[in-house]
């Protein structure tokens, strides 16, 4: 028998047993996970990565260095729904907290899940050390880069303030959006083939002669008949993008509209571009995304299947779906975030950070939408009042009433819409 106590692979552990030996393999010794640091070659400050310039750059000596970007696009990696990159989702970032050693100021700080710190609170430094379990090592594939200057935000976010006619007159004038700060968001991408047949019944409008005994005359009419159609429609679905954000920290309505990203921009994941910029890693595991990519995916479907019908007005309309070749890949998309105030209370807006567009929470000025409402309602009401003595004094009040009816119902209409419109904006 091997003699393990001159094996430098085992060590001598306590035994229960008296006169007996126990030895058992030494434990391997952590790997040290280098930290990620960005010193200036020239003066020794820091450099992290510049929104101008799109490349490293020094604050003190002005000392820049481009980002060796590997463009990768629409045909970056994706995954497949396999058991092993679905448990290596499941186990990535946002799963466990980080420890976070600042080498500079020697600070250690703990970040909860979904923060990942590339600078430190205390001195600033970028020169971190981010220390998490082996099994908490994914990250996104790609990225998509911050395009849009800081410079260019304030004439983006000044024409989407002003704009709108249900907003306080003052609010081009109070809001102040100065401080927006550059995020990186965990957005996953899905793939997907789907194939479903439906079925409805479809509205088709028939006409009906038939004679007329009082008038003694044929004459024609219009009737509504449902008959039932069915169909089959197949769609491929590229980057179907779901956000990896818990909605309870971001706005999902208001992240939705900063949509469309262009996905032919993407590169490689390259940590550089992180450097000095806040990102975060999902909150929204894989699995759950895909749940919400599924109903999404649903509503289209019956958009689908609407526009195969031989008419949009469908009822008892079913569907049955099914998916196929489903891949994914997790991806950070750039985003400025800032919250102004505007009479006491806080509205938070964002900005592409590739396009430009803008999109947030505006207050409603309740007055100009009731007003509004009044105007539109009004012609058919004073048409209707005017009516009411014509009968009496003319006889033809009737007409006049009956387009005044009309009038009212219009603008019922476009009253109801701004209502809603204006009850949608506050809502986000």
């Amino acid at each position: 028998m091997e003699n393990l106590s001159n094996n430098a692979e085992f060590q001598q552990i306590s035994s229960a047993l008296q006169g007996i030996a126990v030895f058992a393999p030494k434990p391997k010794a952590e790997e040290q996970r280098n930290a990620q640091t960005y010193t200036c070659p020239q003066c020794g400050g820091q450099l992290s990565y510049n929104l101008v310039t799109s490349g490293l750059a020094c604050q003190y000596c002005g000392y820049q260095a481009s980002v060796r970007a590997r463009t990768i696009g629409p045909v970056a990696e994706k995954h497949e729904f396999t058991l092993d990159t679905m448990t290596k989702a499941d186990q990535g970032w946002g799963k466990l907290r980080n420890l976070v050693h600042c080498q500079q100021c020697g600070a250690e700080l703990t970040y909860p899940q979904g923060a990942v710190a590339t600078s430190c609170p205390f001195c600033g430094s970028n020169s971190v050390n981010v220390t998490v379990s082996e099994s908490n090592l994914f990250q996104p594939q790609a990225l998509l880069p911050f395009t849009i200057k800081p410079d260019q935000l304030k004439q983006f976010t000044q024409s989407w303030i002003q704009d709108g006619w249900m907003h306080p007159s003052s609010l081009g004038d109070s809001a102040r959006m100065d401080k927006f700060i550059p995020f990186y968001l965990p957005y996953w991408a899905f793939s997907t083939d789907i194939s479903f047949d439906w079925q409805a019944e479809v509205a088709h409008t028939v006409t009906d002669r038939y004679y007329d005994a009082s008038s003694k005359s044929w004459k024609t009419r219009t009737r509504t008949e449902w008959r039932w159609e069915n169909g089959t429609v197949h769609k491929k679905f590229t980057n179907f993008l779901v956000s990896g954000v818990n909605a309870k920290r971001l706005n999902p309505n208001i992240l939705n509209e900063l949509n469309p990203f262009d996905m032919s921009k993407l590169v490689a994941f390259n940590a550089d571009y992180l450097a000095g910029i806040n990102a975060n890693a999902f909150d929204v595991d894989l699995n759950t995304a895909w749940g919400e990519a599924k109903t999404r995916l649903r509503e289209e479907a019956r958009e689908l299947a609407i526009e195969d019908a031989s008419n949009r007005q469908v009822r008892n309309l079913t569907i049955n779906m099914s998916y196929t070749n489903e891949k994914w890949r997790y991806l950070f998309l750039p985003v400025y975030i800032a919250v102004y105030q505007f009479e006491g209370k806080s509205y938070q807006v964002m900005v592409n950070g590739q396009t430009g567009k803008v999109f947030g929470q505006k207050p409603i000025d309740w007055r100009k939408v009731w007003m509004a409402i009044i105007l539109v309602l009004a012609p058919g009401l004073l048409t209707v009042l005017i009516g009411l003595p014509l009968i009496l004094l003319a006889g033809s009040g009737l007409v006049v009433i009956m387009i005044g009816l009309v009038l009212l119902l219009i603008g019922g209409g476009i009253g109801f819409s701004i209502y809603n419109k204006a009850t949608r904006l506050e809502a986000l």
